[in-house]
């Protein structure tokens, strides 16, 4: 299990959370989205930012209310590689709550 602090923004205007965990070494290759998430992969694959896209809705669905946003303090990204597939979770930070998105992403390779 690996877990990375991140850096974020939310734009209230659009909804919208970036999280970064992008070291300065490191560029973005390749984007792919999954629902109201865009991933951002270096060239080895490994994820390295994530959008949030109608971030407040995403918050309702994991049952933390949207004002939450306002509090927001810190979102870690943990990633594990478990059983074929890799477990995604962001873990956030609020002035006094804490909250968790879980995310399973397959692992296997795209048939044609």
């Amino acid at each position: 299990m690996k877990m990375q602090n991140c850096r974020f923004s939310y734009s209230n205007y659009d909804d919208s959370l970036i999280i970064s965990c992008k070291d300065e070494n490191e560029n973005v290759k390749n984007n792919f989205s999954l629902g109201n998430f865009i991933f951002s992969l270096t060239r080895r694959g490994k994820i390295v930012g994530i959008q949030v896209l109608e971030t407040s809705e995403v918050l309702s669905d994991y049952n933390l209310k949207p004002e939450l946003l306002n509090e927001l303090k810190n979102v870690d990204l943990i990633i594990e590689n478990k059983d074929g597939a890799i477990m995604m979770a962001l873990l956030f930070s609020f002035n006094d709550k804490e909250g968790k998105i879980t995310l399973p992403l397959m692992n296997t390779p795209i048939i044609a």
